[in-house]
């Protein structure tokens, strides 16, 4: 593995990961030279650098005007990591405190109709952990998309919350894909559409709201939020269930 994936996934930039390992093992290097061992812009350079200065991870000196860099020992990248997982940890202490709060004001500006949009992996992601707050989860057209989407190791951790929740995924799917992607062992059932019903979106219903989901490139949600339209869709999602059960 290169130095380059390594610092990656240590959580640096691309840029950061090549700079670093630029300067890493070094006795000095210039900005010239990390910027024709990189091909990165020199302005770039020198902003990367900068941030690894104040992340404690290189040091510099100055000789006949010129600076030199050096990276300081690697255990500093770990101390960085544990500094960082501190702030968060205390970010969300503090975003716990008030969420009680947070919530009033979110219900109170929502209207009895709502439409939202989730666009991206990112946007998916956001929509299934708010799922995490419904005891049910109901799919038609379930074609196991989302894991191609967030990826699998997202997925896994999704999962495992939603287990631990003890939320029912209900799985009207669109096809047996079981070899490659297990079915749930807990907390889930499923019953199989016809063939001629494949398809790459899935119609998800869970509360009072009822999403569209696209698994292309980019993925696409279109949700509403209408308690009157959740309770028909899920009239169709029992009526296919008992149907398809025959």
């Amino acid at each position: 593995m290169a130095l380059e994936e390594v610092f990656s996934k240590a959580g640096f930039s691309d840029g950061e990961a090549r700079v670093y390992s630029a300067i890493l093992g070094e006795d000095g290097a210039t900005l010239q030279a990390v910027h024709e061992r990189t091909g990165i812009e020199r302005r770039n350079v020198y902003d990367i650098i900068n941030k690894l200065i104040s992340k404690g991870l290189v040091t510099y000196f100055t000789e006949n005007r010129h600076k030199t860099y050096r990276a300081t020992h690697p255990k500093n990248i770990i101390a960085h990591i544990e500094e960082d997982e501190k702030r968060l940890a205390e970010k969300k202490a503090a975003l716990e405190g008030e969420m009680a709060r947070l919530v009033s004001a979110y219900n109170s500006s929502k209207p009895e109709f709502d439409v939202r949009i989730y666009r991206g992996k990112e946007g998916v992601k956001s929509l299934f952990n708010e799922m995490l707050d419904y005891p049910d989860h109901y799919f038609i057209g379930g074609n196991w998309g989302c894991i191609k989407c967030v990826g699998r190791a997202w997925w896994g951790g999704w999962e495992q919350k939603r287990v631990e929740k003890k939320i029912w995924w209900h799985d009207i799917i669109t096809t047996k894909l079981i070899e490659q992607n297990p079915a749930p062992k807990k907390y889930y059932e499923s019953c199989v559409l016809p063939p001629e019903f494949n398809s790459p979106n899935v119609i998800l219903i869970f509360g009072s709201r009822v999403a569209n989901i696209y698994w292309g490139e980019p993925a696409f949600a279109f949700v509403l939020e209408n308690k009157e339209i959740a309770r028909n869709y899920l009239g169709y999602f029992k009526y296919l269930w008992k149907t398809l059960g025959k």
